[in-house]
């Protein structure tokens, strides 16, 4: 989709939304009027916000004497202690747990601000190296730095097989994976994500649910905490900014002024921790993936097809190979494992078989024209005969008599010896057999003459006393090209791909699982590691930046909190918080605006 085409629609949508929200306010419309107050509901431009409040003291007073109630009916003290030494157990765990956020907090405060300096300060220096008059060639080409290391890290990458090594893939250039190919080029500091522009647009379901959940994520760790610290929560809310979609938490002010600052710190960290530790189970699920979705996925009985490039023979749907089909062999060569592939692949590729055919079937197709055209020979226009139709080529021996002649009749004329019976030196009128190995070519049906025998040069084919005599005959290919029979798991006939086995290798991706079920699609596991991917890459990037010393992010209320505990003065402690939260929000912008303006360039 262009761009002007995406903001077109972007435009039209929010207008839409706040022009029925605006029509039904005016007209009061008392279902929509009780559902935005219900669940208060608020559209301004460009943000639409959602938010429910906490249940009432009231029901929380009854709740609370129902459980008193219920306890009381309950005998004896043991149950008392043993409810009162759970309670300190789990109060403890607790507080650990806080605690280990707000240090968390604090070590990626320091330490995004010092990584994200380092980032502004190298594209500046390498946009002056530039745009400075060369004088000599730069000596640190192959130099990779640190950040090309760390951006260019994914789970998919933490997970290097060989099979990412030995199995690329070239994919249309418009449906990339935007964590894996997002960060190839050199030095791109922060690459601001655009729905439609490097975001594909299969991605944006999967993509903006993550981003939901990350975001309510963070958010219920804010509300965790205070809860847990004795701090109201009033409510909870989810709004929409643009595209991007997000979340919040309404603490109550005073009771969090209240509390001492430690627990505050637990409050304001217990996002960004939070947000880690998701990052973190994301990871781990990433490479747990073979184990939970075992039940519908196995391995070892073929591979399945993932992607095809489009500029591949084999993207064909109707006569190629399509995402999902399962690969049991090609030609004769079983396969099981991804090994198996490239072994069989590099087998065909290796050997020059061909198929033994009825020599009557063989003899009857003969092409008396043919023609070389790219990389094969045609033979079959003299044929009324469809596309499967292909030229076959085979040698035969026939015999061609050579005369020798010498000048020894000639001389037996001139002395009147002709009447002589002995033979003259030279042996004149004798003659030579020669066998000479012509080739031939027939139009034969593809399909049919592989799933012929095997035949090559060390092997012929073998005669029966009941068969007829046959030959070997070999697709009329060369340059490398050859014709492979893929023989699937889910359909009935195989299919033929006539072309250079580098293409297989190169332009089909292909996974290990199979499915265990016919319902069950290989695109599940494809869905599911790009929502696991999503959610590693998206939370972790959602609790390392609101870490910064950054206005309205969390950074800065930690940066508040540290700096009352310090006992510098309020007007020094006011001076310090300006510099701290301005450099840091200056870092973060202009970071943002130079990846803007290399994906703009780029």
């Amino acid at each position: 989709m262009l761009a002007t085409s995406a903001i077109a629609i972007f435009l039209i949508a929010w207008s839409a939304i706040f022009l029925i929200d605006y029509v039904l306010r005016v007209a009061q419309f008392e279902p929509y009027l009780h559902l935005c107050h219900r669940y208060g509901i608020e559209v301004s431009p460009f943000q639409l916000r959602f938010y429910v409040t906490s249940p009432p003291k009231e029901t929380i007073l009854l709740n609370e004497k129902a459980d008193i109630l219920d306890d009381e009916k309950k005998s004896g003290s043991d149950l008392f202690f043993e409810e009162s030494r759970r309670s300190e157990c789990r109060n403890l765990l607790v507080r650990v747990w806080f605690a280990c956020g707000v240090l968390a907090s604090i070590i990626c405060l320091f330490g995004m601000t010092a990584y994200m300096s380092h980032l502004l300060l190298k594209d500046v220096g390498q946009w002056v190296t530039t745009t400075r008059p060369k004088t000599q060639a730069y000596r640190g080409m192959e130099y990779r730095s640190m950040h090309e290391v760390l951006t260019s890290i994914s789970p998919r990458e933490v997970k290097t097989t060989t099979e990412q090594m030995q199995n690329p893939v070239i994919v249309d250039s418009a449906e990339y994976d935007m964590i894996e190919d997002g960060q190839k080029s050199s030095s791109r500091g922060l690459v601001p994500i655009i729905p439609g522009f490097n975001l594909p647009w299969s991605h944006i379901p999967i993509f903006m649910t993550v981003l939901v959940l990350a975001a309510v994520f963070h958010e219920l760790g804010h509300a965790w905490a205070a809860i847990s610290n004795g701090v109201t929560v009033n409510g909870f809310g989810i709004f929409i900014l643009a595209v991007y979609p997000g979340a919040f938490t309404d603490i109550e002010p005073v009771t969090l002024k209240r509390a001492s600052a430690f627990r505050r710190l637990q409050i304001f960290g217990a996002g960004i921790w939070h947000n880690l530790l998701l990052a973190l189970l994301a990871l781990t699920v990433f490479h747990l993936t073979p184990i939970i979705l075992s039940p519908i996925l196995t391995q070892g009985n073929g591979v399945s097809v993932r992607a095809i490039d489009a500029r591949s023979g084999l993207s064909n749907p109707k006569t190629g190979l399509v995402s999902g089909d399962i690969v049991k062999s090609i030609d004769e060569c079983d396969v099981e494992t991804v090994a198996d592939w490239w072994r069989c692949i590099r087998a065909s590729k290796n050997m020059h078989n061909g198929r033994c055919v009825d020599k009557e079937a063989v003899e009857a197709a003969t092409a008396f024209n043919h023609r070389t055209e790219a990389d094969e020979i045609l033979c079959c226009d003299e044929f009324n005969v469809t596309t499967a139709h292909v030229c076959f080529e085979r040698e035969e021996k026939v015999p061609k008599r050579m005369e020798t002649q010498t000048r020894a009749p000639q001389l037996n004329a001139l002395l009147g010896l002709e009447g002589h019976d002995d033979v003259p030196y030279g042996a004149a009128g004798t003659g030579q057999v020669e066998d000479k190995t012509i080739t031939k070519y027939s139009c034969l049906h593809a399909r049919h003459v592989v799933e012929q025998a095997v035949c090559n040069v060390s092997e012929p084919c073998k005669k029966e006393e009941a068969d007829r005599e046959k030959v070997c005959v070999y697709p009329a290919l060369h340059n490398g090209t050859r014709l492979v029979k893929i023989g699937l798991g889910n359909r009935a006939k195989p299919i033929l791909f006539v072309g250079q086995l580098n293409e297989m290798l190169q332009m089909v991706s292909i996974s290990p699982w199979t499915p265990r079920f016919s319902f069950v699609q290989i695109s599940w596991l494809e869905h599911f590691e790009l929502a696991v991917k999503y959610m590693f890459t998206l939370s972790l990037a959602l609790g390392l930046f609101n870490a910064m010393p950054v206005y309205a992010l969390d950074g800065q209320f930690i940066v508040r909190t540290l700096l009352k505990s310090s006992g510098f003065s309020v007007k020094r402690r006011e001076l310090i918080q300006y510099i701290v939260l301005t450099f840091g929000t200056a870092v973060l912008i202009l970071n943002v605006l130079i990846g803007f303006l290399k994906l703009v360039i780029n």
